[in-house]
């Protein structure tokens, strides 16, 4: 029985807890808002699944002792805030529940990009932990951008049929600015959304070229030497 506990807690530690946090980032992620509004008795399947990942994300990120308290407690008071604002109705705390949940997928992204760029050969495993990173990083900044919008309401503009300030639209205009598409329905207004949507294009344009040329060398420094050309 030890045995078998031992085994299963190792999966979350290694390399293939990505594969077990990508189908919870994609849910939360896509599935989630898209639900949600074709089937409004639904609403709590975005908080149910955004407290998965937390709890799914501790697991996967959490390593040692101190790492995993200090990932622990920042995850279980995001979780107790999200769990508070479904049941109470209404968003009281809404500055700490955005800042420790953006705080926490931060966290998780950081160890993510760790595990991805760590010394060893790039597996599959790597590939779909830079791909979890990637859609983290958008997560974060989607937190982020509400948190701004909390505190100086009007920093984003957003147009007609969209409700500024809210999780699907701040999630939407995150990954436009991510993937550097732009389609201006939504626009930041106060210097500091325009500070953070420009660092967050920046990160969209770099990541690719950094993460392709990073385990393109990471490969070829792994990789056996060819044999010498006959004669």
């Amino acid at each position: 029985m030890r045995r078998l506990i031992h085994k299963t807690t190792a999966v979350w530690k290694r390399e293939e807890g990505a594969i077990l946090l990508l189908p919870l980032v994609v849910a939360a992620l896509f599935v989630a808002p898209l639900l949600k509004d074709w089937l409004p008795g639904l609403a709590a399947l975005s908080t149910t699944l955004v407290v998965l990942l937390f709890v799914v994300g501790t697991l996967v990120v959490a390593r040692n002792v101190w790492g995993g308290l200090a990932v622990s407690l920042l995850a279980g008071a995001a979780i107790l805030l999200e769990v508070v604002r479904q049941i109470a109705g209404a968003d009281s705390f809404a500055p700490w529940r955005l800042g420790l949940s953006g705080l926490t997928i931060g966290v998780f992204t950081v160890v993510m990009l760790a595990r991805v760029f760590a010394p060893g050969p790039v597996t599959s495993y790597r590939l779909v932990g830079a791909v979890v990173a990637y859609l983290l990083v958008g997560l974060t900044w989607a937190y982020l951008y509400q948190f701004i919008e909390v505190l100086r309401p009007g920093s984003f503009r957003a147009a007609q049929g969209m409700a500024e300030g809210s999780y699907p639209t701040a999630l939407y205009y995150s990954f436009v600015t991510l993937t550097t598409v732009g389609y201006g329905d939504v626009t930041p207004v106060s210097s500091a959304a325009r500070a953070f949507s420009n660092l967050e294009s920046l990160v969209g344009i770099l990541y690719p070229a950094v993460l392709i040329g990073r385990l393109l060398s990471k490969q070829v420094a792994v990789a056996p030497p060819e044999p010498p050309l006959p004669g």
